[in-house]
């Protein structure tokens, strides 16, 4: 790691033509994969990424440079390429002495991925598969294990000095399963925990996981098209919070409220939605894998109301979101790694809980849809969100798993016609959320929820 010596020097060179911020980023992480398939063990491979990135600010204007030469010379001269490239004259910025921050993580590590052996790995991936043999109708599973140990040190020239370190352990389930009419489905999901090895000391969750997963897919293979339509929608508890991810999360990013592209601009205070909504995005969750003692721009993390009880309160900003709305950062400047700039990105985003019967909800649909499980998606002025498992209601009833789904609409519409919201959160594993920082490690959750009215896009003639 740099000396603080040779930091204030990078970042003197950087701020030396004008620039009234700049932000030095150090990452040295490293990661294991193993693949497991057919009860052999594949490929297994270890990568080591070390970096540093400058980020450099003046007014709303930004420039980001990185490097993975971490010599001295090498990072003065991409401190000058970056203040060259801004442009704005000559600089005057004094920086102070730095103080040193350090936050406690919400997801501490007690068994660091890299002390853990291979062998102890393919046993976990070895009684996970075997724990699954002689299942009906599995045609083929592949089981990978991977692990990512992630340190970074930020300091800019306001004086902050932080850092933070940054661990998962995921298994991923990729299965082909062939239902009694000889129809294929391939899926996968993902058991993935923000800490280290101890995330696998009891190996009854992981096979509960697993069997879990191929019993969901059995359902899928008995489901039915149905057509495109509008009728009420329950998505319950759990992961289903994608559909708020996708039609609240990413309008409500500073980056979409900055360029005028979301529907949210110029709402603050206002009523957006019903008023059973209350959505909070909070990164200081212990045990969710959005967590994180500080963003990568070096600010706490934090809970943010988003939404409460149907009036926007907030938007989520990273450092130059801020600058542009005249709002201070979040904690929310995200990104994938040191390649990456940083722009405003959630981290654990769900639904408040609510005091309705969950029941109630699905018994009072004459026809309507309900949702156990959701893909991928795209949010903007308009969301569509892939539908993975759910059922058919009628008369109150589910009748029938359904297929080839997909939710849509625009969010402010959407949201507020949601009439019910039940009084259990479920949590979610979690996953990966792209944008233009990278690819960086969220979650969606929620309570069960009724939207009155929704558009289903359905494949059935």
């Amino acid at each position: 790691m740099l000396s603080q010596e040779e930091i204030r020097l990078v970042l003197s060179e950087a701020v030396r033509t004008g620039g009234d911020f700049a932000e030095l980023f150090w990452e040295d992480k490293e990661e294991h994969d193993i693949d497991y398939s057919g009860g052999k063990v594949g490929r297994a491979t270890t990568v080591r990424t070390v970096g540093v990135g400058i980020y450099l600010l003046r007014g709303e204007k930004s420039v980001y440079v990185c490097t993975n030469d971490l010599r001295l010379p090498s990072l003065l001269e991409q401190a000058r390429r970056a203040a060259e490239l801004l442009d704005s004259g000559t600089g005057s910025l004094q920086i102070p002495s730095f103080v040193s921050r350090q936050i406690a993580s919400p997801n501490p590590v007690e068994i660091s991925p890299a002390d853990v052996d291979n062998a102890r790995k393919i046993e976990l991936l070895r009684n996970t598969s075997g724990s699954l043999s002689g299942y009906a109708g599995l045609r083929s599973m592949d089981i990978g294990y991977s692990d990512k140990d992630q340190r970074v040190m930020i300091a800019n020239t306001e004086g902050l000095f932080t850092q933070d370190r940054r661990t998962a352990c995921r298994l991923r389930l990729k299965a082909t399963m062939e239902g009694k009419d000889g129809r294929l489905l391939s899926r996968w999901a993902d058991y993935v925990c923000p800490s280290g090895f101890e995330a696998f000391r009891d190996t009854d969750a992981t096979t509960t996981f697993a069997k879990n997963f191929l019993e969901r897919m059995a359902t899928s293979l008995k489901a039915e098209p149905i057509r495109s339509c509008t009728v009420p929608v329950v998505l319950d508890a759990g992961s289903c919070g994608t559909f708020w991810h996708e039609c609240c999360g990413h309008p409500l990013e500073s980056i979409a409220i900055a360029s005028g592209s979301s529907e949210f601009c110029g709402q603050l205070g206002k009523k957006v939605a019903s008023d059973k909504v209350t959505l909070l995005d909070d990164g200081t969750i212990p045990g969710m894998y959005g967590s994180e003692a500080v963003d990568d721009e070096g600010t706490p993390t934090r809970r943010n109301v988003l939404i409460e009880n149907g009036v926007l309160k907030g938007y989520l900003c990273d450092r130059m979101g801020g600058r542009r709305l005249g709002m201070q950062s979040t904690g929310n400047g995200r990104k994938q790694d040191y390649t990456y700039a940083p722009t405003s990105r959630m981290t654990n985003t769900f639904l408040a809980p609510g005091t309705d019967d969950e029941e109630e909800m699905i018994r009072d649909i004459d026809r309507g849809l309900f949702v156990t499980g959701c893909g991928g998606g795209s949010g903007g002025r308009e969301f569509s969100i892939e539908i993975t498992e759910g059922w058919w209601i009628e008369n109150g009833r589910l009748v029938h798993p359904v297929s080839g789904l997909t939710l849509n609409g625009r969010g402010m519409e959407v949201i507020k016609l949601v009439d019910r919201v039940g009084s259990r959160l479920a949590p979610d594993f979690g996953g990966f959320c792209g944008a233009s920082s990278g690819l960086v490690p969220t979650t969606a959750f929620q309570p069960r929820i009724r939207v009155s009215a929704m558009a289903i896009g359905g494949t059935a003639e």
